[in-house]
């Protein structure tokens, strides 16, 4: 859950707020306004009444921060660098750069964010549940994995248990809607569904780690990728490159032939045909200070991460100051693909030389 709208920076920390954390706040603020205000305090102003509701969301939104942050100071603390933070419904999802090496790590780095969760006790009590990705699942899957010794099928577990409790709680908000006709059902299906989706892209990510588990950088990039101008117009860049050659992104440089940023189709495409003329590859281009960076030898489930939330999906690759690669999400869907048919190394047998 890498996408977002920008909020803060906090530590160095970027702080993103996903749809659902936004959707939750905004009907949270209506909900007090338009109803538990004024009921518990008849006559007060409406505009007071919204006043205290939206900051009383706010509040939510800062114990949301202070939750997740501990997290990721945490983690820091123990040497994993943290790329960014997305809040979300329950709390949010640090993205730290690398695995937690060890089911101790794992158990660390989700406890300490209960500590700070007495701001909102409700939500301490349910993420407390445990079931995968909220903490008290992560918690879970810290303590299967230290006693199998085995993260993925900790992950696997972890994550079936979550979409459980996410299907109870379909289950139960249905009941109470159709029972009762009360709109508090519908919350709960929400949530259920929510969880539910959560806890299957989790089980996909861990079965897509463990099918990158010690793949280098080198194994999946794409080599020698052309390099444009970047003083060129949008025209000329898309009539004598990207018509030219099968591919979706190209690297920039600047006058001093230093690579500089990277252009996308998709970003030259955005720009109305009046204006291809005119605009500049640099006016369209990611900066370079924006992009992933790799090398050769990285692994590449520390950069896949930093892919799916900074630089349009794609990282540059650099052996020393040299520009050697560019991986896509092709690049790396390619190699699963492979993966998939390809037998373990302790079943191949040597190929043959060929026959003069």
């Amino acid at each position: 859950m890498s996408q977002g709208f920008p909020i803060a920076r906090i530590a160095g920390i970027r702080i993103r707020a996903h749809w659902s954390v936004l959707l939750i706040s905004g009907l949270l603020a209506w909900g007090l306004a338009d109803g538990l205000v004024p009921l518990a305090v008849p006559r007060t102003p409406e505009l007071l009444s919204w006043a205290v509701s939206v900051a009383a969301a706010l509040v939510l939104l800062a114990s949301l921060t202070a939750h997740e942050v501990a997290h990721s100071l945490v983690a820091r603390r123990l040497g994993l660098p943290v790329d960014g933070i997305t809040l979300w419904v329950f709390g949010g999802v640090s993205q730290i750069r690398g695995d937690l090496a060890t089911a101790r790590t794992e158990i660390a780095v989700a406890v300490v964010g209960q500590w700070l969760a007495g701001v909102n006790l409700l939500l301490l009590v349910f993420n407390l549940v445990p079931a995968f990705p909220l903490d008290g699942g992560r918690i879970l899957r810290g303590i299967l994995w230290a006693r199998r010794g085995d993260r993925s099928r900790a992950t696997i577990a972890a994550a079936r248990a979550g979409r459980v409790f996410a299907f109870l709680l379909v289950a139960l908000g249905l009941v109470d809607f159709f029972a009762t006709s009360d709109f508090g059902g519908v919350w709960l299906v929400f949530i259920g569904w929510f969880l539910a989706s959560m806890a299957r892209g989790e089980q996909r990510g861990e079965t897509v780690r463990r099918a990158l588990e010690d793949v280098r950088v080198r194994d999946v990039m794409s080599t020698n990728p052309i390099v444009v101008p970047s003083w060129i117009t949008v025209r000329l860049l898309l009539e004598q490159y990207a018509m030219r050659y099968p591919y979706t992104a190209f690297p920039t440089h600047g006058l001093d032939g230093k690579v500089d940023g990277l252009v996308t189709l998709l970003g030259m495409k955005r720009v109305p045909p009046r204006q291809r003329g005119e605009r500049r590859a640099s006016e369209i281009s990611i900066p370079i200070e924006q992009l992933p960076i790799a090398r050769p030898d990285d692994l590449v489930t520390d950069l896949f991460s930093r892919m799916s939330s900074r630089g349009a999906g794609r990282a540059l690759v650099f052996d020393g100051e040299q520009l050697v690669g560019i991986v896509s999400p092709s690049d790396v869907g390619r190699r699963l693909q492979v993966g998939t048919v390809q037998p373990p190394a302790a079943a191949r047998r040597p190929e043959s030389p060929p026959v003069a």
